[in-house]
């Protein structure tokens, strides 16, 4: 592919990603993305010509992506975390690599809490900037609804990817929110899942969710401050 449009990023989610996929593959648990994973995104990488990636979260992908020569920002809550992913950048990585430590809030999405991250100005300016978005944080999957709607909101040209969309509430946000929105989508089951999103780019982004599901959300939000 010549440049990255998102005509290119919708042909490549309908005719390439596909073949790309094992969807037999289980992978390992656990947080880390998996080197199947890691290996599909860098592919998406190399085959859109992607130079810009932002990030929910941090660590081997982060590495993968400037490894694949890309401009990175992250956000990411551990400090330990973000420490541990810095440390092992070379000083070439470093310069092209921009990340945000900032603490999870209570936010509020269409009538129900969630912790996620309230983004300065700095972020968000790259993240419209993105042309890959990996939502891979919070580490309470079901929060990363946040994430996907600021991904949505900000980055209409971009790929996003949402890891972890084998939990079944994960893939019900994602696929709700990807047809509310007419955005090009399609899953793979492999390893912890992943879901691939490209917003049309134009129009106001739908946000609602049923009764049901936000009074799920209410449940979720009470049982995560319990872990």
């Amino acid at each position: 592919m010549e440049t990255m449009s998102r005509e290119n990023v919708v042909r490549f989610l309908q005719s390439e990603l596909p073949s790309l996929c094992r969807d037999d593959h289980h992978g390992e648990a656990g947080y880390a993305l998996p080197p199947a994973s890691l290996a599909l995104l860098v592919e998406c990488v190399k085959r859109l010509q992607v130079r810009r990636v932002f990030e929910f979260g941090s660590g081997q992908s982060t590495r993968e992506f400037l490894a694949a020569g890309c401009q990175v920002t992250v956000v990411e809550d551990s400090e330990a975390w973000l420490a541990e992913t810095s440390a092992t950048l070379d000083p070439g990585q470093r310069e092209r690599f921009a990340p945000h430590r900032l603490p999870l809030r209570r936010v509020w999405l269409e009538g129900a809490p969630l912790q996620s991250w309230v983004l300065p100005e700095a972020a968000l300016a790259a993240l419209r900037d993105a042309e890959l978005v990996l939502v891979d944080s919070p580490a309470w999957p079901p929060f990363r609804e946040h994430a996907l709607t600021l991904a949505l909101e900000h980055s209409r040209g971009a790929l996003i990817v949402v890891d972890d969309a084998n939990i079944p509430t994960v893939q019900r946000f994602c696929r709700r929110l990807a047809d509310q929105n007419r955005a090009t989508h399609f899953h793979t089951s492999m390893d912890h899942g992943l879901l691939f999103l490209c917003p049309t780019g134009s129009g106001a982004v739908d946000l609602h969710r049923p009764l049901i599901e936000t009074l799920k959300a209410w449940r979720r939000y009470f049982l995560a401050r319990g872990l």
